[in-house]
């Protein structure tokens, strides 16, 4: 008997010890200069005139309250301001504050300033213990730099951190930008923006949309995910993902890239780019491919490698592609390895031993330019080495050489070729069309052939011609091919080879 009464004093000294423990810390109040009482089952004590409480290291200042003990409540009423530590200070004009569980409810006018950052909304709610503040009927929340607005949100003290929900908008006038999104995270200690759902940031440049992403509002540097896309001027650029040095203007863009000029209806796709804003400059890479999209016609272009420049300041615009280049046209097909076109003049270089296709003629050389105008084929100048091929309706290969060969065009169609310094031809006569009369063999400092109807009609040597006529009989093999004659036609771009 006596040693349970041993145990049993024992439990009841630990536990009455516990219990004292795990009483809440009562609210004090530090002073008013008016107080009165109440009888009845809610018990209060109200208070008026320059009334301050206190709970640890938190004060609540107001005008006027009632105070509940026996459940450590207080419902404060006007000019009501409660701070916490060097820091915290929030005013309002009605508070409802639970000392037990040290939640406070803010209403009316709310404001809470933390050092650098105010939030106002109507109605706040604050957690002591958890050290949060949130709200769900909307704020404004300012900083030095920025101005956040949402309808909901919980603010993190201990970390400066905002969690924001529900139309949200990130204003910054200073670096002129803004940010609407479906929900946000904003460090004011690292003025980091971090944002998920539908985003939209807005900037003097141009305007972003994303469906994740992170942005920081000091160094300007952006992350973009969920298929993200950038619209500035003329040009748009899209990717699975994104990154963005908006200060250096350099950025990065991976899988499915897709870069869009509106005013050339110029669209560039590739697995990886880079852009360089200030010089107007992308850079794609992997399976790139372009297209121009014209009136009457299409520009199809890939190769391992398409750099874009359209530098607005310096008035320059071009495109170059490398290696491995194809081109289709309905009226020009060509390959080679690199490439350059100028918009501004119009003219698209072919480098490192090209071939165009027109129709039934093949062309060659070392270099070739073709000059449009009016988005037609104006011109096309080849040297060294140059080389042309054209079939026939017996499909006998016609052949013309020379140092370097210039061809006219009309309505897209060869018209005319002149070649300069030693020239030679190899041309095939027919009778009608149909029937093979003799080859023709030639030389000269300069020749000139004419096309009708998409075939060669016509030869003409200039400056000291050479020739001799092989009769159908004589000709052997050797005869009718001229030195360097190849046929690529198994390398001839075809529309199938450019999928949209």
């Amino acid at each position: 008997m006596k040693r349970y009464t041993f145990i049993h004093s024992i439990f009841l000294i630990f536990f009455l010890s516990w219990s004292s423990k795990a009483q809440q810390e009562p609210v004090e109040l530090v002073q008013a200069k008016s107080l009165e009482g109440s009888q009845g089952a809610q018990k209060y004590i109200k208070l008026k005139n320059d009334v301050v409480f206190k709970q640890g290291n938190m004060f609540l200042y107001c005008d006027s309250a009632f105070q509940y003990n026996a459940t450590n409540y207080i419902e404060a009423f006007g000019h009501v301001r409660l701070t916490q530590g060097d820091t915290l200070s929030m005013i309002c004009n009605h508070l409802q504050y639970d000392g037990n569980t040290k939640q406070a409810i803010a209403r009316g006018n709310v404001v809470l300033i933390d050092k650098n950052t105010t939030l106002t909304s109507d109605v706040l709610r604050y957690n002591r213990t958890t050290s949060t503040v949130y709200y769900t009927k909307g704020a404004t929340i300012k900083d030095q730099e920025n101005i956040l607005k949402s309808v909901q949100g919980v603010y993190d003290i201990q970390s400066k951190t905002f969690h924001f929900s529900n139309n949200v908008s990130v204003d910054n006038k200073k670096k002129g930008f803004t940010l609407n999104a479906d929900s946000l995270t904003y460090s004011t200690l690292t003025q980091l923006v971090v944002f998920s759902g539908k985003a939209t940031i807005t900037t003097k440049d141009g305007v972003v949309n994303a469906a994740q992403g992170a942005y920081h509002t000091v160094t300007k540097v952006l992350y973009l995910g969920g298929r993200a896309r950038v619209a500035s001027g003329e040009n748009w650029i899209e990717a699975d993902t994104l990154h963005f040095d908006d200060i250096a203007q350099i950025g990065k863009a991976n899988g499915r890239v897709h870069i869009w000029n509106m005013k050339d209806s110029i669209h560039i796709w590739g697995d990886k780019a880079l852009y360089f804003g200030k010089r107007g400059r992308n850079e794609v890479f992997g399976h790139a491919y372009l297209y121009q999209i014209e009136s009457k016609d299409t520009l199809f272009l890939k190769a391992d490698t398409l750099i874009y420049i359209n530098d607005t300041t310096l008035q320059v615009k071009v495109l170059k592609a490398y290696p491995h280049v194809e081109v289709y046209k309905t009226l020009l097909q060509a390959v080679c390895d690199s490439l350059v076109y100028n918009f501004k003049d119009s003219i698209i270089g072919f480098y490192k031993t090209p071939i165009l296709w027109n129709e039934e003629n093949q062309l060659s050389a070392d270099t070739i330019r073709v000059y449009f105008l009016n988005k037609k084929i104006n011109r096309m100048d080849m040297f060294p080495n140059s080389f042309l091929v054209s079939i026939d309706t017996l499909n006998n290969f016609n052949q013309v050489k020379g140092k370097r060969m210039t061809a006219y065009f009309s309505s897209g169609d060869i018209h005319h070729v002149i070649v300069d310094g030693n020239a030679e031809s190899l041309y095939h006569a027919l009778e009608g069309d149909k029937k093979l009369i003799g080859v023709n063999k030639a030389n000269a400092a300069a020749i000139q052939l004419y096309f009708s109807d998409k075939k060669l009609k016509s030869i003409t040597y200039l400056k000291n011609p050479e020739a001799s006529f092989i009769p159908p009989h004589k000709i052997a093999p050797a005869d009718k091919k001229l030195k360097g004659f190849k046929w690529e036609a198994s390398k001839r771009p075809s529309r199938k080879d450019f999928k949209v």
